[in-house]
Formats: structure tokens, C-alpha cells, sequence
């Protein structure tokens, strides 16, 4: 299954340090579209965000496709390109990873497959792909970059330890 990065949840993940796990645990089987690259990387850089560069090297480190998407069709349903793109992406194949709770209930809407950081990380301890401590680390960094809240994190944990 491709996933699918949105601008927002791709800077989530570099700024928690995530983005190694997310890669490993994907089976690096990742794209964007050329329109979150240019949200994340071109205007975060002409913006002056730190976070731009890492963007940057990590897709580079990887060699994430950013695979250009005719959104003409589509873009008056959405916010911007970005998640115009993405949504059209995951509809092909793949699911979408978003922080955009306003976007997450238009894909599922659609009956297209999206997920939130958090939930990826929990989806891939009940997979048995990682452990406890390893998802509480997860919801921690991403509590420290504001991609998850205290009230999340403590929902989800005790989901996992419920019998």
C-alpha cells in the first residue's frame, strides 16, 4: 500500500524525527505530489523555516517521489492543491497521512483511506511492527511539534491496555 504524505504531516514528521520510522515502517513506499513539495519545501524555505531544509534532505535522503497531479478537476472541493493532490492520490492507491482534521473527514467522505500521524503509529504497534515504548515515544515527539495532544495520546494508551 502507497502512502501519501500531505505538506503538513510530512514537517510533522521530519520536526518530531519521526520520518525514519514512518519510511521503515512503509516499506518506503511513499510519494507526494509536487504541490506538497513546494508547500513544505519551496515556500518553507523562502519562508525561512528551518524545518524546510530537513523537508528537503529527507525526501532527498529517500528518494520520495513527487509525482505531479492534474488537480483541475478537483481543487474547488478542497482547500488548496496540496489536498486536492493528495486526496486524488490516495484515491488511486494509497492512503493519505494527514493532520488536517478537516481533510481527514472529506477523504473518508469520499470513502478514501487517511490517517492521522498518531493513529499510523498505533495501527503499526497493533500491526505488532512496533513495540509499546516505541509507540509512546512516537506520541510523545509528536506531542512536543503540536501533531498530537496530552488528551490523544492518553485516549490511545488506554485503548491499547484495555483487555
Amino acid at each position: 500500500m502507497r502512502w501519501i504524505l500531505d505538506a503538513n504531516a510530512l514537517v510533522y514528521m521530519v520536526k518530531a524525527k519521526l520520518s525514519d520510522a514512518f519510511i521503515e515502517l512503509t516499506n518506503k513506499d511513499v510519494v507526494i505530489d509536487t504541490s506538497v513539495y513546494k508547500e513544505a519545501v519551496d515556500d518553507g524555505i523562502a519562508q525561512h523555516h528551518i524545518d524546510a531544509m530537513d523537508v528537503k534532505k529527507f525526501l532527498e535522503r529517500y528518494q520520495i517521489p513527487s509525482i505531479p497531479v492534474d488537480v483541475s478537476n478537483d481543487i474547488e472541493r478542497f482547500k488548496d492543491a496540496g489536498e486536492t493532490s493528495c486526496f486524488l492520490l490516495a484515491r488511486q492507491e494509497g492512503i493519505c497521512l494527514t493532520s488536517d482534521t478537516r481533510a481527514l473527514k472529506k477523504y473518508r467522505n469520499q470513502g478514501v483511506s487517511c490517517m492521522q500521524p498518531d493513529i499510523f503509529f498505533l495501527t503499526k504497534y497493533l500491526e505488532k511492527k512496533i513495540s509499546e515504548i516505541d509507540l509512546e515515544r512516537a506520541l510523545d515527539a509528536l506531542m512536543q511539534v503540536y501533531a498530537t495532544t496530552p488528551e490523544r495520546k492518553l485516549e490511545i494508551l488506554t485503548a491499547i491496555k484495555k483487555p
